[in-house]
């Protein structure tokens, strides 16, 4: 990487037009010949550039800021997550620019995006997308995924070891005599719901026993009922997160069902009040992000130039539900 920005006369001069023409063609400005058009957007990929919004930071490079990409704040935790983050990163110095991706994934628009604002790294609680690899590649710009693994060797990520969160929950419902078990999730595919399930099945193997899956991502509901009718209650159900446990949690008292035992996963009840104290696979959440933060920072400021690529422990939190 060469950790340089490209500059508006550098395309200009690439382009072989004008620094002005250059400025008309990206912000949809004024007349511009196609033929002139189509130079500059060839010249603006080959030199990879990207646009920066931000003055000041294009003056000195880049700004003492970080963006954090995110896909919703209707799950709680990331609303928590974000929160610390923020104070965090304010605790260091920095500021925080906050993209929110109708997307599952950071794609390498969503990416520039955010180096166009002109900071220093971004932080994703999206998994990365293939195509946004290359581009990470021609940019001095850490990308960090947050609470999912990737195997890209150019990508960086912390996450929570999800095989052992799943394990946890197999074995407190094991110590608990539970006898059939569900698994709840979404967003199959993603690798954060492979390494939860792994981990639930592993031990449950382990200990002669299988588990059911339904898809809670459109209609819990009906995936639900389905499930029962064919297989009679579960004894125990395991879900994705903590909100996911919350839908079933309302699926169960529809049902008029109250000996089920039920685990989620993010232990939002630690940090904010939530109407019931969910059974919950967790981490110290501040520490984590804090832990994070250190991380990356170290590799904006130039004390630590390789990989990160890390799990951390986690543990159960034991509330009202199992």
């Amino acid at each position: 990487m060469s950790g340089k920005r490209v500059t508006i006369k550098e395309v200009a001069a690439e382009a072989n037009v004008t620094a002005q023409t250059v400025s008309r063609v990206l912000r949809n400005t004024g007349y511009v010949a196609a033929d002139t058009y189509n130079k500059v957007i060839e010249a603006v990929k080959r030199l990879n550039y990207v646009p920066n919004r931000m003055a000041a930071s294009l003056r000195v490079g880049k700004s003492k800021s970080i963006a954090v990409v995110f896909d919703s704040l209707k799950n709680f935790y990331f609303a928590i997550m974000v929160d610390y983050i923020q104070r965090e990163v304010q605790n260091r110095g920095y500021t925080l620019q906050t993209i929110f991706a109708n997307s599952h994934t950071i794609t390498e628009d969503i990416y520039r995006d955010a180096l166009s604002l002109g900071v220093s790294a971004v932080i994703s609680f999206l998994e990365a997308d293939p195509e946004v690899v290359k581009v990470v590649k021609s940019f001095d710009v850490p990308l960090l995924i947050f609470g999912r693994r990737t195997s890209y060797p150019e990508i960086d990520y912390v996450t929570t070891d999800d095989v052992q969160g799943g394990r946890l929950a197999a074995e407190r419902f094991l110590q608990l005599g539970c006898k059939s078990f569900l698994y709840a999730s979404e967003a199959f595919g993603m690798t954060f719901v492979h390494d939860r399930i792994e981990g639930f099945v592993e031990l449950l193997a382990e200990n002669g026993y299988k588990t059911g899956v339904i898809d809670c991502s459109y209609d819990a509901d009906g995936a639900f009922d389905e499930y029962v009718a064919k297989n009679g209650m579960p004894s125990a159900i395991f879900c994705l997160s903590d909100m996911t446990a919350y839908g079933i949690l309302n699926i169960l008292k529809r049902h008029g069902e109250t000996q089920t035992m039920v685990i989620g996963y993010d232990d939002i009840s630690s940090d904010i009040t939530m109407p019931v104290d969910v059974t919950s696979v967790g981490i110290d959440k501040y520490e984590y992000v804090s832990y994070v933060i250190c991380k990356i920072i170290d590799k904006i400021e130039g004390r630590y130039n390789g990989r990160i690529a890390e799990k951390v422990s986690v543990r159960l939190h034991i509330g009202e539900t199992a």
